[in-house]
């Protein structure tokens, strides 16, 4: 009898806590960045230079920041300085993190590749649609429902780049899946706190897609959840924890406790037809 996904899933936990696996480190670009940040004396030029010594993250932050998500004037930005007054800079730190995982967390095999692809294609469209939400009802920072929603599965890439061999020996690709379902919020959380991330983006990482009696009560995580559910009735399609099909979107708890509405929806929509395919070339590694 061959091994089932709950056996695999143990092994590679156990690889974790053995220290034989290894949680990605934040490349030294954006460590130096946050050490610029809290250093009250230095400014945009500071943090431009620490990036400018870096092409693929200058490059980034330069596509992102003339993006019609933050560039709505379209008056091109043609240095880092003003990319990050534009962007802001704490959330260029947040979104140096975004462009981390899509630079750093890679593996070999195609087949990894491509569900490492998927995963991140739908957490972007998420973090545009809770940007948004955040936009037309003001609860919670726009900026801090972007990055969270595109790092809210960011346990996929964990886990598939800590132990390729063991999810290559699963030659079921449904049997990956329900390895992933089962440890990518143990170890999303378990990398936010590595990262020295604050406690609120680990409690949307730990409790997105869940109702339950011990779900905090954080506006943050209905954003991510509403702009999940948003998204998939919209027709884009999750890698993990889908969503019934023939399921009302309005009646959805986190959807009901935010008050979105129709209007709201057909105001994601738009934004998704209108942005979505321009941040993935911004967020793209070639």
């Amino acid at each position: 009898m061959g091994m089932t996904s709950d056996d695999i899933a143990t092994r590679i936990r156990q690889r974790f806590n053995n220290g034989e696996a290894r949680l990605p480190v934040l490349p030294d670009a954006v460590l130096r960045v946050r050490s610029v940040i809290a250093d009250e004396s230095k400014g945009s030029k500071d943090i431009a230079a620490v990036i400018s010594e870096n092409p693929a993250f200058s490059a980034s932050v330069l596509r992102i920041a003339n993006s019609a998500r933050f560039n709505p004037s379209h008056n091109e930005i043609r240095n880092l300085p003003m990319a990050i007054q534009r962007i802001g800079s704490k959330q260029v730190l947040q979104l140096m993190m975004g462009i981390a995982s899509r630079l750093y967390m890679q593996v070999k095999q195609p087949e990894l590749q491509e569900t490492i692809r998927r995963n991140f294609n739908y957490s972007l469209a998420v973090a545009i649609a809770a940007q948004h939400l955040a936009q037309m009802i003001p609860q919670v920072p726009p900026e801090d429902a972007f990055i969270t929603g595109l790092l809210h599965k960011i346990g996929v890439p964990t886990v598939i780049c800590a132990a390729p061999d063991e999810m290559m020996a699963c030659c079921n690709p449904s049997l990956r899946i329900e390895i992933l379902k089962k440890l990518h919020r143990e170890m999303g959380a378990r990398l936010f706190h590595y990262w020295n991330l604050p406690d609120i983006f680990v409690q949307v990482i730990l409790h997105q897609g869940i109702e339950s009696d011990d779900r905090p009560r954080e506006k943050l995580i209905d954003f991510v959840d509403a702009a999940s559910f948003i998204t998939q009735h919209l027709g884009h399609e999750p890698l993990l924890d889908s969503t019934p099909e023939d399921k009302d979107p309005l009646q959805f708890h986190s959807v009901r406790r935010l008050g979105i509405g129709e209007s709201h929806i057909a105001a994601i929509e738009i934004e998704l037809d209108d942005t979505l395919e321009e941040m993935r070339l911004a967020f793209s590694t070639t």
